[in-house]
This record gives C-alpha cells, structure tokens and sequence, in this order.
C-alpha cells in the first residue's frame, strides 16, 4: 500500500468510518453511512479546497481510462468502466469553470452516487476527511457569482496549522482555518448540462 493511500486509511480510521477492500467491492460491498454525521472528504481543484459529505462518496480511485462520447460538454471527460460499473467522468476544473493545473501523480478520481447512478468527479488531491460542525457552515454568500455559483452548497472552515518563523532557529505552529467550499451534487450533475450546445469549438478533435 502506498504512503498516501496509507494516509488516506488511517483519516478514515479516525472518522470512524468502516473501510473496504477492492476485493470487497468486488464482491458487491456497499458501504452505509449514517446521514447525519457531519464529516466531509476535502480535495483540491486548481489550488482551491472543496467538500463533498462524505456519504455522497463511494471510493476514491486513483486515474483511469475512459471512452470520449461525441456532442457532449466539455467537462466531460468520457465514460469509465470501474469493476464492471460504468460512469460519467467529470473534470471538475472544467466543471466549475477554473483555471486548470497540470495534475500530477495525486490526482483522483472521486466516485459519487447521485440517485443511485455513479458519477466520476477528477480532482487534483484528496486532502483528508474533516469534521465540520454545523455551526461552522455558512450559507453561500451572494457575493459568489459567475457560472459556479449554483454548484456551491455553502462554505465550512477547515481547522489547519501552519509554521511560522521565530528568530533564526525557533519555529511554531500557528493555528488557522481554511476555506472549504462544499459543493451541491444535484447542480453539479444536471443531466441536462452534459448534451453539448452548439459547434464544438476546434471540432471534436481539439477535446482532451
């Protein structure tokens, strides 16, 4: 197991939540989460931290291969086969309209259930599973606008710590809170927005 597949274990550990094998999910396992719990899985997309609850989330997958499906949007990255099961990818830099980065060997692929259909979301990194309390969740402000703004749920803080510097050799551990934008499954994932609109900008061949 590698060391950030091992990290990513022991956050689920703490959580408390029940872990699975590939060969469990094999086998059909389907892990149940209570609703109520008010953990997230963090991520990053283009340098910024976003949340999805962490019972939307099924597995989180490293990268793999998928098939282009013509005159489709193009935040849709093709179809996937994960163990038989067959699901939309999404890039989600696309889908929320960032600048993209150049993933590297952290990338994921997040695998969400949204009325029981699978959906892959492509993410830069999985941070960690955080607790948010209730409290800590803010209403989306109106000041968010553009074309993402009705993609966002709301917005938590996540508690971080940084190192600052004292002196020529002294250094401490600074508490702070990030941002962590929670995003809304059911405006992400319109049906509607996959069927391209319109000529294809370069023609189908320009798509990554």
């Amino acid at each position: 197991m590698s060391v950030e597949r091992e990290d990513m274990w022991q956050a689920l550990l703490r959580s408390g939540e029940t872990l699975a094998t590939d060969e469990d999910y094999e086998h059909g396992y389907k892990r149940d989460v209570p609703q109520d719990l008010q953990q997230y899985v963090s991520f990053r997309v283009s340098g910024e931290i976003y949340g999805l609850p962490i019972h939307e989330i099924e597995e989180i997958s490293k990268v793999f291969g998928t098939t282009h499906v013509p005159r489709t949007a193009d935040f849709l990255v093709g179809i996937g086969n994960v163990r038989g099961r067959i699901m939309p990818v999404v890039d989600l830099a696309r889908r929320l309209r960032l600048r993209p980065v150049e993933r590297g060997r952290t990338a994921r692929v997040l695998i969400v259930n949204l009325n029981d259909e699978p959906y892959g979301l492509v993410v830069d990194a999985v941070i960690d599973v955080i607790r948010i309390p209730p409290e800590k969740i803010e209403e989306k402000p109106g000041g968010i606008t553009g074309p993402r703004a009705e993609y966002i749920r709301g917005l938590g803080r996540r508690k971080g710590a940084v190192t600052v510097a004292k002196g020529a050799d002294v250094k401490e551990r600074s508490a702070t809170e990030d941002i962590v934008i929670i995003l809304n499954l059911t405006t992400l994932l319109d049906p509607k927005d996959f069927v391209r609109v319109g000529p294809a900008v370069g023609g189908e061949e320009g798509r990554g």
